[in-house]
C-alpha cells in the first residue's frame, strides 16, 4: 500500500489499482473564517484525484467535508468516483453528493465492505457524527481515526476488536477548538498535554507498527482567535510521544508519498515543521468581518426562532427552562464588541437590546458570529471550534445550554418526547460539558477569571 499525505486530514491510499482519498479539504478558510491550512497544498486537484475511485468523508465538519473541493471534483471526475459515507439519519451529506452527480455508497457501522479485489474497508460510527475507517489490502492495513475522540481503554479496545492490529495509524495530534479565553493559557496547555496522552493511549491499545500524526496542520487564523495557537502541539512533540509509546512515528509534509512499511526518515519533514511552527506569529490573519446591523440580527433571530420551534416542542423547551439545576434556555447576555452593543438573547423571551450599564456579559463576540449562529443549525458548533469569542467559564456553560439546541438539531435530534430514546447521546453531551467546565475552572488563572 502507498500513502500520499495531501494536507491536514486529507490523504490518498493506493492498493493495487484502487485509490481511496480521505477527507479532502485542500484550500480556503474553514469554520467561518476561523481556520486556515498551515501549508498551501502543493498538489493540484487532478494530481490528487489521479487513480482515485473512492472518496471517504469522515464527518460533516468543513475541514473534512469541503463542498468546494467536491464541486470541482464533480466537474471532471464524478463518473469514476464513488463517495463513501456513514449511514446517518438526515442523509444531508449523501444527498448533497448525489446532487453533484456522484455515486454514493453508505457504509453500515462496522460492517466490512469490499471496494475492489485490492481494497476492503470498515467504517465505524463514533459519538454524535464522527466516524473512523479501517482500510486493508489483506497484507497491510491503515486505521484512520481522523479526529475521533477515542481515548478510553474501553473505546479503543472496541475498535481493536473490530479491526485488529493496524500496520499504520492516522490520528490527530493537537487540540482543534476553543480552549479558554486569552487569559486562560493553562487550559490550552492542559488540552495539548491531554492530546499527547491520547496518542499514547491509542498506541498502547491498538499497537500499530507505524503512526502518522496528522489532522492538525491548521492554525487559528482570525484576529479574534489567533492567540489559541500559543499552546498547540508540534509534529516533533507528537513524534516523541509516539516513539516513547512504542510505535514508529511517520512525519509527512504535504505532498509526501510513502510506501507503507518501508524505511522511515523523518529528519527532513521535522526540520521543515520546526521552521514553520517557530514562525507562526508571522502567518497571515483574517479580519473579523463586516459588522452586522441590529435590524438584520433581529430579522435573523425571528427566522431562527421559527426554525427552532418547527423542530422542537415549545412546551418541553419551556419545561426544561424551569429547572434551575439544568440551567437550560436562560437569557444570555451577549456583548457585540464590533458594534458596541449589549443584547439579551433568549429562545423563549426573544432578543432585547440592553442599556450600557447592564450586567457583565456572559459572552463577547463579533456581530457576524452571532448572525452565523442564527442562520445555521451548525452555527454554535462552528463557534466552539473556531473560538471567535470570549467567555467566562460560567458564561460558556450558559451559552452552551442556550444555543446548542441547533447542534442537536443538526444531528437529526430534537427536544421532543422521542429524545428519551437517545438518552445515550444526551449523557455524552452532558459529560462533555462537565469535562470542559472542570478544566476551565481549574487553576489560578481560571479562578481569577
Amino acid at each position: 500500500m502507498k500513502l500520499t499525505f495531501v494536507n491536514h486530514a486529507c490523504c490518498k491510499i493506493v492498493a493495487g489499482r484502487t485509490g481511496l482519498l480521505c477527507d479532502p479539504w485542500i484550500d480556503g478558510p474553514a469554520f467561518n473564517y476561523g481556520w486556515d491550512l498551515l501549508v498551501p497544498t502543493p498538489l493540484s486537484i487532478d494530481e490528487i484525484l489521479d487513480g482515485v475511485y473512492f472518496i471517504w468523508i469522515s464527518h460533516e465538519h468543513p475541514d473534512h467535508f469541503a463542498p468546494s473541493f467536491l464541486e470541482r471534483a464533480a466537474q471532471t471526475h464524478r463518473d469514476r468516483i464513488t463517495i463513501l459515507f456513514q449511514k446517518t439519519r438526515d442523509q444531508r451529506v449523501a444527498n448533497y453528493c448525489r446532487k453533484l452527480g456522484f455515486r454514493v455508497q453508505e457504509l453500515a457501522d462496522r460492517v466490512p465492505t469490499n471496494l475492489s479485489a485490492d481494497l476492503r474497508v470498515t467504517c465505524g460510527n463514533f459519538d454524535f457524527y464522527d466516524s473512523w475507517l479501517h482500510v486493508s489490502d489483506s497484507r497491510q492495513s491503515v486505521l484512520n481515526l481522523n479526529d475521533c475522540i477515542l481515548r478510553t481503554a474501553e473505546d479503543l479496545q472496541s475498535v481493536a476488536e473490530a479491526v485488529g492490529q493496524p500496520t499504520l495509524l492516522l490520528t490527530q495530534f493537537s487540540y482543534a477548538a476553543w480552549k479558554g479565553g486569552k487569559a486562560n493559557r493553562d487550559f490550552r496547555d492542559e488540552a495539548a498535554r491531554q492530546k499527547l496522552m491520547t496518542l499514547a493511549a491509542q498506541v498502547t491499545v491498538l499497537k500499530p507498527a507505524y503512526t502518522l500524526p496528522f489532522a492538525s496542520m491548521v492554525y487559528f487564523s482570525n484576529v479574534e482567535n489567533f492567540y489559541l495557537n500559543d499552546a498547540v502541539n508540534t509534529p516533533r512533540r507528537a513524534a516523541e510521544t509516539l516513539a516513547a509509546a512504542g510505535t514508529m512515528p511517520v512525519v509527512m509534509y504535504p505532498g509526501d508519498t510513502w510506501d507503507i512499511g518501508t524505511l522511515v526518515d523523518n529528519a527532513a519533514s521535522l526540520a521543515r515543521y520546526d521552521l514553520l511552527y517557530g514562525t507562526m506569529d508571522v502567518l497571515p490573519r483574517r479580519d473579523a468581518g463586516t459588522p452586522v446591523d441590529l435590524a438584520q440580527l433581529i430579522a435573523a433571530f425571528a427566522q431562527y426562532h421559527q426554525r427552532v420551534f418547527s423542530r422542537n416542542a415549545r412546551s418541553l423547551v419551556w419545561l426544561l427552562s424551569q429547572f434551575p439545576f439544568l440551567g437550560a434556555f436562560q437569557p444570555l447576555v451577549i456583548r457585540l464588541d464590533d458594534i458596541d452593543t449589549l443584547i439579551s438573547l433568549s429562545l423563549l423571551d426573544g432578543l432585547e437590546i440592553m442599556p450600557v450599564n447592564a450586567p457583565v456579559p456572559d459572552v463577547t463576540m463579533h456581530s457576524s458570529s452571532l448572525l452565523f449562529i442564527l442562520q445555521n443549525e451548525f452555527g454554535y458548533d462552528t463557534l466552539t471550534v473556531n473560538g471567535r469569542f470570549e467567555a467566562t467559564p460560567t458564561g460558556f456553560s450558559k451559552m452552551t445550554r442556550s444555543l446548542a439546541i441547533g447542534s442537536l438539531n443538526a444531528m437529526g435530534l430534537s427536544i421532543s418526547p422521542r429524545l428519551i430514546f437517545e438518552w445515550r447521546l444526551v449523557l455524552i453531551l452532558l459529560r462533555r460539558l462537565k469535562g470542559v467546565m472542570n478544566r476551565l475552572t481549574r487553576g489560578p488563572v481560571a479562578e481569577s477569571a
